[in-house]
């Protein structure tokens, strides 16, 4: 039910403190029994001045140093990516510290001015700790491509992708354009640009592989499959082709 239904009755504040302060109840507790949200209840609490308990064991671990740099950080307008990299706590820590410094939270994906703005100090401090554009997207709610784009004018250039015999056995190993794109933290579709330009096609299985190098010899195989005869003999032993198999390829 929302909390603006026309049947609720209004919200009693007073038994609200009450409930907190004197019965010691928790704010979701409080939010059920008086049938709101706990995100009013909270509102409700820190707009009236209530000095809020801390809440789970994580927070009670955070320094008061640490508590106050990441309060004064928010307060900035600094964004929870940005002071979860920095002190190295949970988005949800640094929430339940900012609320337990009585600051009203700001809703996700938002400024202080209410625009929305893609974070690079953020995004710089997650891409230093080796964090990949595609989780960095899902964190700050851009697009990868957008991610990759303010990273480049970071710095944090695109890793170059390898080139040749040694493109087409890494792909051999990974098994997919998908998962070797994720082993070189790219694109699909750049890895999938990458092997057509260099002319490298796909191996077919192990077990047909096999059967073709021993009906043909390792040299006549690799021919006709258009791959050198070392990129034959890694594919076979990556799947497990015992010894006398590979030293056919040769």
């Amino acid at each position: 039910m929302s909390d603006t239904s026309p049947s609720r009755r209004p919200l009693d504040v007073a038994a609200a403190i009450r409930l907190y302060v004197d019965d010691e109840l928790t704010v979701r507790q409080i939010a059920a029994r008086l049938r709101y949200s706990h995100t009013t209840i909270h509102e409700l609490l820190v707009g009236a001045g209530v000095q809020l308990r801390p809440r789970g064991s994580r927070a009670k671990c955070i320094p008061a140093a640490t508590r106050a740099a990441i309060v004064a950080g928010y307060v900035a307008g600094e964004r929870v990516a940005v002071l979860r990299a920095r002190h190295k706590v949970s988005a949800q820590s640094i929430r339940n510290v900012v609320a337990e410094g009585g600051v009203p939270l700001r809703r996700g994906g938002s400024t202080l001015a209410g625009h929305r703005r893609f974070d690079r100090e953020g995004a710089a401090a997650l891409a230093a700790q080796e964090w990949p554009a595609a989780a960095i997207a899902i964190l700050t709610g851009f697009s990868e491509g957008h991610v990759r784009r303010e990273l480049r004018a970071l710095g944090y250039g695109r890793k170059a992708i390898p080139e040749g015999e040694e493109l087409a056995m890494a792909y051999d190993r990974a098994g997919s354009i998908r998962r070797l794109a994720a082993e070189l933290g790219c694109s699909a579709g750049r890895v999938k640009n990458a092997l057509e330009r260099d002319g490298i096609k796909r191996l077919p299985k192990a077990e047909e592989l096999k059967a073709m190098v021993r009906m043909s010899g390792g040299r006549a195989t690799a021919a006709k499959l258009g791959c050198s005869v070392r990129r034959l003999r890694a594919a076979l032993e990556h799947a497990g082709v015992t010894v006398r198999v590979v030293a056919a390829v040769a």
